[in-house]
């Protein structure tokens, strides 16, 4: 299938803005605003809620201010797009510190992702599109039901966890993170800007690996991850499986919205056996 093996609209070298300097500047800043918000957490008390809202801020805005970065070539205009959503999701995490209907404010990142970037029409080439084929999003929503069913059968018959429905309250709170953040920040940087950046340069298959690879090393790295081997296992396979079919969703429609409805439709199945 021609589509999974040749890249598309490859890049001439001279026409490549660097991308060094803006994306260590990105790094450096998520460093600082983590570093800084573990320090306030330590504190205790109204601190450590600021510190854990820094921390998931810089986590999440960082991720989508690299994305910026990366769709625009290094060039300017990102600054200001990426700071304004780094301030909304502070104030979205702390919100969420009050209770689960606080959490309610993710739900209002991807429509200022929206507003920010209608005005950028370069980020058509990493999927900032609605999609070519509309039944691709019937096909987002049906793949993340396949592997979260999938998921929940497994781990409730073969490592003995039990599938319900947790408490509504916690269940809305993740759930609206996953909306505003978790899903969102994923999908604008490994399946839009890295997959899409690859693509043009490696091919399909290469570029679904890396892309897929960066961002399962990010969820291994989540401290809320559970420690056991098991759970480690799952989400190798897991999310590589989520990545790699987001990826050929993004290739068949165009667009990034069948893949960031697959994630969340999956991490929907998944908060119902996790330990809260």
């Amino acid at each position: 299938m021609p589509l999974l093996s040749a890249p598309f609209d490859v890049e001439r070298p001279s026409a490549r803005a660097s991308l060094l300097r803006p994306l260590v500047a990105v790094a450096v800043a998520m460093l600082i605003v983590v570093a800084a918000g573990r320090w306030l957490e330590q504190g205790g008390g109204a601190l450590a809620g600021l510190g854990r809202s820094a921390q998931g801020a810089g986590v999440h805005g960082g991720f989508i201010a690299l994305g910026w970065v990366i769709a625009l070539g290094g060039r300017w205009g990102w600054q200001r797009p990426a700071l304004r959503l780094a301030a909304a999701l502070l104030a979205a995490f702390a919100l969420s510190r009050l209770g689960a209907w606080g959490s309610a404010a993710f739900a209002l990142l991807p429509l200022m992702l929206l507003w920010e970037g209608r005005r950028h029409p370069v980020l058509r080439r990493i999927g900032f599109v609605a999609p070519e084929r509309p039944r691709a999003l019937l096909l987002g929503v049906g793949a993340g039901a396949f592997l979260g069913s999938h998921l929940l059968v497994s781990a409730s018959q073969t490592l003995g966890y039990a599938v319900r429905m947790p408490d509504a309250d916690a269940y809305i709170a993740a759930v609206a993170y996953d909306v505003g953040a978790n899903a969102l920040s994923a999908e604008w940087l490994f399946r839009g800007a890295l997959f899409s950046h690859w693509w043009r340069r490696w091919g399909f298959w290469a570029a679904a690996v890396a892309s897929t690879s960066m961002g399962l090393t990010r969820y291994l790295l989540d401290p809320w991850l559970p420690p056991t081997v098991e759970v480690g296992a799952g989400a190798v396979f897991y999310l590589a499986a989520l990545g790699l079919c987001a990826s050929a969703l993004r290739a068949w429609s165009g667009s990034l919205l069948p893949g960031y409805l697959a994630s969340l439709v999956f991490f929907a199945a998944y908060r119902m056996f996790v330990v809260w």
